[in-house]
């Protein structure tokens, strides 16, 4: 009998121990389902980073091709303006000349100041031929340099320089040999300039005849070997044909 209630209280001691383990469990269970993060959540804090990513990127983006856009437009503007400096030096005639004037006033101009003429009649020609290959279909580019170069070499720098050249030395010897001048008494400044003046003057009928000269002589000889038009021979058809 003894036996029989101890057996029972022990199974009674067990079914509570079961009891409370299962107890614990279950409270084991809970605690570890509310540390495990919901899907909806984590999906939505994953889109946030990939929004303020996608933002940060396509502003960096945006801010590049900005620059490059702001730098591209700099460049080209830089390019109008030196292009159009280059015909406007190319298309200012008298400048192809300055040379001429240097020569004329030889006698009373300094050194740097003869040289620097030369520079500017070689830049003005420079341009000149420049602008008109530009201008020239792409086949003849290399044609229309190489001739505008011989024409000017002679027509723009070489004769001209040669022409007034020899009035400034006409003029000297006038100067120094008439009776004019002797009778007169005229201070030495007075001779000095007087060869200068000449030769400035005749800079204003020697340029265009001898333009005319090179363009008639050349034009239709190497001008006609390279292949090549010219617009003012076009213009004058024109107003013969509105003359008619």
């Amino acid at each position: 009998m003894a036996d029989l209630k101890n057996s029972e209280k022990k199974a009674s001691n067990l079914s509570v121990e079961l009891d409370r383990n299962n107890e614990e469990l279950k409270e084991v269970k809970v605690s570890a389902s509310e540390n495990i993060p919901d899907d909806d959540t984590t999906t939505v804090a994953d889109d946030d980073t990939t929004t303020v990513a996608d933002e940060d990127t396509t502003a960096i983006g945006a801010y590049f091709r900005g620059l490059a856009m702001a730098i591209r437009n700099k460049i080209m503007l830089k390019k109008a303006l030196i292009t159009k400096g280059i015909r406007d030096l190319g298309a200012a005639r008298p400048l192809h000349f300055a040379s001429e004037g240097a020569v004329a006033s030889n006698n009373l101009i300094p050194r740097w100041t003869y040289y620097g003429a030369w520079g500017i009649s070689g830049l003005a020609i420079g341009a000149d031929i420049t602008a008109k290959s530009w201008d020239a279909d792409e086949e003849k580019k290399w044609h229309t340099a190489a001739y505008w170069t011989a024409f000017h070499v002679p027509a723009s720098l070489v004769v001209p320089a040669y022409v007034i050249h020899q009035v400034v030395d006409g003029a000297e010897k006038f100067a120094k040999t008439s009776a004019f001048f002797k009778k007169k008494n005229l201070p030495p400044k007075v001779r000095t300039i007087f060869p200068v003046a000449c030769a400035v003057l005749a800079i204003v009928p020697v340029v265009p005849v001898v333009d005319l000269f090179f363009e008639t002589v050349m034009e239709p000889t190497l001008g006609t070997y390279l292949g090549l038009t010219f617009h003012h021979h076009k213009d004058l058809e024109l107003e013969k044909h509105k003359l008619e």
